[in-house]
């Protein structure tokens, strides 16, 4: 299972105050599937931003469920970035292609 950061903009206020109820109710079912490990918005920035990570088998089964967000099937999505990463260390080391973390070593050689 591969790991995803999520980033999703939506510059149009409006469309996302009339979708957000339905938004937040979709992440709730994705974090309860497993699919979102997790999930909020960003802090001080210009342009209204959710970022999520995300677990799935492919960027393309992502996708798939990315299309099942109302925010999504209403055109309230922009900027998408979806990037595969390799949570190594913390909390969510679990995720990791190395479970456990690496040293430094390991990275590096």
């Amino acid at each position: 299972m591969a790991v995803f950061i999520v980033r999703l903009q939506h510059p149009d206020e409006e469309g996302w105050k009339r979708w957000v109820k339905p938004h937040v109710e979709w992440i709730e079912q994705q974090v309860a599937s497993g699919v979102v490990v997790a999930s909020g918005p960003s802090v001080g920035t210009s342009v209204r931003q959710g970022w999520l990570v995300m677990a799935a088998n492919s960027q393309s089964e992502l996708r798939s469920v990315l299309e099942t967000d109302p925010f999504w099937r209403h055109g309230i999505v922009e900027g998408l970035l979806i990037v595969e990463w390799d949570p190594v260390f913390g909390r969510l080391d679990g995720f990791s292609s190395s479970p456990g973390g690496l040293t430094a070593e390991d990275l590096t050689s």
